[in-house]
């Protein structure tokens, strides 16, 4: 006995096709949106890779220059040294980003106690340190705090930061970097 579905030819129509492929779009349309965005964080993360690098590079010309050459106060154009050019300002990025690079040095005073050592002692030897009488504490010629030509500030604070927009208008939270530098050559 034959059905009235075995004379109908087999196949594929075009209704089952076109419902497939609907079907597929909307099975792979999240796929597609999670990879977009992936991109996108791809993207903010090199920026922020970027304005890292900026930072270090700005960082480790600073401290190329001599002590006596990076002025106090803030920069944000090219500090011109004697001994060289910091970059600082705007600096244009490779994916068409604009980075806002700062510097801020301040004097960064210092006093330190020490126990010095009574070379008046009757037993006392250079050559052995157990012969050696600590005299108390004091900070008697250990105070740097720029207040006159026998208190030279000794020490620098440089603070270098990096700021940028990102395409949808947020502005995240700036790179910094911060290290000190000493006057070794006096």
């Amino acid at each position: 006995m034959k059905t009235p579905y075995m004379n109908a030819k087999s196949g594929i129509t075009l209704t089952e096709i076109m419902l497939a492929t609907i079907l597929m779009a909307v099975a792979i349309l999240p796929i597609v949106g999670v990879f977009s965005q992936g991109h996108k964080m791809t993207q903010k993360d090199m920026r922020r890779i970027e304005a890292v690098h900026f930072a270090e590079s700005a960082m480790n010309k600073l401290l190329k220059l001599p002590f006596d050459q990076v002025p106090t106060g803030t920069q944000n154009s090219n500090l011109e040294a004697a001994s060289g050019t910091v970059p600082l300002g705007d600096i244009k990025g490779t994916s068409d980003t604009t980075y806002a690079v700062q510097l801020v040095v301040s004097n960064y005073p210092i006093t330190f106690a020490y126990h010095p050592v009574d070379l008046n002692d009757s037993g006392y030897d250079p050559e052995k340190s157990e012969t050696w009488k600590f005299l108390p504490e004091t900070t008697d010629g250990a105070v740097f705090d720029g207040s006159n030509k026998y208190r030279p500030i000794m020490v620098k604070q440089y603070d270098v930061s990096v700021s940028w927009t990102e395409s949808n208008g947020v502005k995240p939270a700036p790179i910094a970097l911060s290290t000190l530098k000493a006057n070794l050559e006096e």
